[in-house]
């Protein structure tokens, strides 16, 4: 008889704690129900302990549209904490790099006065003293950039709306973080399609002690920090201790497909729980608490009129995201020529009866059965430029714009474009090595399809200005010049270049005169 062999020793895994109510009642009594349900508000703050509240505020976007959090919730935070755990020192945080300056959306949205009524500081986390934070085996910058509040307070307390987003697939907890990053590594984070790398990099840095969700309104589809069409009125709060754990139960109330990279890689690094074995729910039973959100290819798909119709089966957030965030910047009903079905995930599927001639497969994981229904598209994940490549190959988007730039590219020499950054067709056509490509760089937006970016990268560059100590002396939109409609022509062209190396000489002037 032989050996009973010995099973490895596992590490056990630390159960984590979530509560969930409705939104129905007096605030501050909801958060002390939580509270009380996770074992006690002394458990997580201690007499005299300072607290950072970081709520999650997007400039020029009101609360009603769920991309915010109001006012009034915030302030009830406050003074649920001050009756019930005394603690010592409480500041108010946060930074958008989108618009105006933090102070000012503050002070119209009602921060100003709430915090000197409540006697609380009220910072702007891009203003304040910053560190640099060395990062062993990080996923995205080995050195994070945080400010020194966040990094030295003893109880960092993150609030959330509840959101889709269209890159990422939910923004709540962990993401709610981006704000305390410096907007340069945002951009390149973006640049680089890292953004879930760069959040669970921060996670590590600095994880929040308590997470409170105003899932009362939220945003459903594309949704994240651009889209604010859909306010989803969830009547939801949700908390814990474990942000991780937080966002898991976020997705399965929203109803959204959980498997999200940045939260497997936080749990692997043993940030917290994303698996609801490991989740104990407290208050509104999961199931009773779900209110479905629309999904973002939910969205894309009724933004095109039913041109895309995007069926996730059961994927990862990698190729969920490229295939979603490529297609929600065809928003012109102009800019989509055909219809097309497009598939991604590892599951069974139900094929359409009415499937689209034009079909795109996308991934490794997409079972080999269904790769002869159209066109596949391998990788793990699978490459964006493979993609956009395909769709217009294709001719299901349209490429009238970039054929033009194409042509204009070929008239001119590197150096003379060394300066500009050139977009069209929802695309980036050229980029010289010299262009940043942050929002003080110069840009040469072609077509409808690309307004949209336009107007983000003048709001960046307003920020930028702020930072700069340039507020009012050079408008936002100095660095950008659009040229409207779907047919540029090579004189509209000639004429932005023109425009632009004027504006690019009178920069480098201004630069001069600050002794940069």
């Amino acid at each position: 008889m032989g050996e009973f062999k010995t099973k490895p020793v596992l590490r056990l895994k630390q159960f984590s704690d979530v509560f969930i109510s409705s939104g129905n009642g007096l605030i501050k009594k909801i958060l002390l129900q939580g509270f009380d349900a996770l074992g006690g508000i002394q458990k997580f703050i201690a007499p005299g302990q300072s607290v950072l509240l970081k709520p999650n505020l997007v400039v020029g976007v009101s609360p009603m549209s769920g991309g915010n959090i109001d006012v009034g919730f915030c302030e009830a935070v406050i003074e649920m904490l001050r009756e019930n755990c005394s603690p010592g020192k409480i500041t108010v945080g946060e930074n958008t790099e989108s618009g105006p300056n933090m102070m000012q959306y503050f002070e119209r949205n009602g921060y100003v006065d709430m915090c000197k009524r409540q006697g609380v500081d009220l910072v702007d986390l891009a203003l304040v003293e910053r560190v640099d934070i060395p990062l062993e085996g990080a996923l995205f910058a080995d050195i994070v950039n945080i400010p020194k509040l966040v990094r030295d307070v003893d109880v960092f307390i993150t609030m959330p709306c509840l959101k889709n987003h269209d890159t990422v697939c939910l923004t709540a907890a962990i993401k709610n973080s981006y704000g305390i990053v410096t907007n340069e590594s945002r951009r390149q984070a973006h640049r680089s399609d890292a953004i879930e790398q760069h959040l669970v990099d921060i996670a590590r840095v600095r994880k929040p002690d308590f997470c409170i969700v105003d899932g009362r309104i939220g945003q459903e589809g594309i949704a994240g920090g651009s889209h604010f069409d859909h306010p989803r009125f969830a009547n939801r709060i949700i908390m814990g201790a474990d942000p991780v754990a937080v966002d898991t139960v976020c997705a399965h109330i929203m109803e959204q497909n959980p498997r999200v990279r940045y939260l497997q890689w936080a749990d692997e690094y043993g940030l917290g729980n994303c698996n609801l074995d490991y989740i104990n729910i407290h208050g509104m039973p999961l199931e009773e608490a779900k209110v479905r959100f629309m999904t973002p290819a939910e969205h894309i798909e009724e933004n095109s009129g039913g041109q895309f119709r995007l069926t996730d089966l059961g994927s990862c957030s990698r190729c969920r995201a490229v295939a979603q965030g490529t297609l929600h910047r065809f928003r012109s009903p102009e800019s989509v020529l055909k219809k097309v079905d497009i598939a991604y995930g590892p599951a069974d599927w139900a094929v359409p009866a009415d499937l689209s001639e034009n079909c795109l497969l996308i991934g490794d994981c997409i079972q080999e059965r269904y790769r002869s229904l159209g066109t596949w598209i391998s990788g793990c994940p699978m490459n964006r430029d493979d993609y956009f490549n395909a769709l217009t190959s294709m001719d299901i988007v349209c490429s009238k714009c970039m054929k033009a730039v194409n042509e204009f590219i070929e008239r001119h020499s590197p150096e003379e474009l060394a300066f500009v950054r050139i977009l069209a067709s929802n695309k980036t056509v050229f980029r010289s090595e010299f262009n940043l490509a942050g929002a003080t760089d110069f840009l040469i937006s072609v077509g409808e399809c690309q307004r949209r970016y336009a107007y983000f990268h003048i709001r960046r560059s307003a920020s930028d200005l702020i930072e700069k100590g340039l507020e009012g002396k050079i408008g936002a939109d100095f660095f950008v010049y659009v040229i409207p409609g779907h047919d540029p022509s090579q004189e509209d062209l000639e004429a932005a270049l023109a425009e632009l190396k004027g504006r690019a000489v009178k920069w480098e002037e201004i630069k001069a005169g600050l002794g940069a």
